[in-house]
């Protein structure tokens, strides 16, 4: 073998040797580093922090900052390979606590994320936690997230505080054994909506309804300020419900409330 033959072989076994190492510096790459990559400084409301594993499948936990304490939701991740045909890095991720239970696969790429095959189940309590306004509704029971094989949702966070959110594509909602303190303090049934996301707006409709109180209609949320939530439809409280759920509106010749909300902040 000549002298340039072997310098070419050796200058191969090199690019291999140094292609190698690269694929296994990311294939190892500790989950420490999306604990790092997270961070948002000691005032943050969510914080996480990696258990064991790496950033392809690992193990860790959300804190979520709480008047009553922090609240822990532990979770594992896996890398889904096939993510990268939709130009995306997905995971299939799953949760494990009291307060919120259930897996889905978040799609990221730049400024944008997907959830698909949603299958999440929460404390209503949680909702305190998103918005200041779910205090004055006191909200209990148990709220769940379901997605259909073919349905996504995508959300594209703000740039600034001062912009909204977008949302397209479809989710499913449920609400068992509602409980609205602010309004009543007892259990206001069992209700299904199915949510679409249209950019600035989510659409929003009840498909099943049963318990103390029925409802029937749709409405929409408008994500940009001033932000907005409407409701058109019918309310039907059964004969041993609170006196409260039997004066959301005019009642009709065939017993139903009409309910008209319309309401800002």
């Amino acid at each position: 073998m000549s002298s340039q033959d072997q310098g070419t072989s050796r200058a191969r076994w090199w690019s291999l040797a140094l292609v190698s190492f690269l694929i296994g510096l990311i294939a190892l790459a500790p989950a420490v580093l999306i604990e790092k990559a997270a961070a948002q400084g000691p005032n943050a409301r969510l914080t996480f922090a990696a258990d064991s594993g790496t950033v392809w499948s690992g193990r860790g936990r959300f804190a979520i900052a709480a008047a009553t304490g922090p609240v822990i939701i532990p979770l594992t991740w896996r890398f889904d390979p096939v993510s990268l045909f939709g130009f995306r890095v997905g995971f299939f991720v799953e949760a494990d606590a009291p307060s919120l239970i259930g897996r889905t696969h978040i799609g990221v790429r730049p400024g944008e994320f997907e959830l698909r095959n949603t299958s999440l189940s929460l404390d209503a309590g949680m909702l305190l936690m998103a918005h200041a306004a779910a205090a004055l509704l006191v909200p209990a029971g148990k709220v769940g997230l379901q997605q259909s094989a073919d349905e996504r949702l995508n959300l594209w966070p703000p740039a600034s505080e001062n912009e909204p959110w977008r949302v397209e594509g479809a989710m499913g909602v449920s609400a068992a054994q509602l409980v609205l303190g602010g309004i009543v303090n007892a259990p206001v049934g069992s209700h299904e909506l199915s949510l679409r996301g249209e950019g600035l707006t989510v659409n929003f409709a009840v498909t099943r309804s049963t318990g103390p109180l029925k409802l029937e209609g749709s409405g929409k949320l408008v994500l940009n300020t001033p932000r907005r939530l409407t409701f058109s439809g019918f309310a039907t409280a059964a004969t041993d419900a609170p006196a409260s759920l039997k004066q959301l509106g005019p009642v009709l010749a065939d017993g139903r409330q009409r309910v008209e909300l319309n309401t800002g902040w």
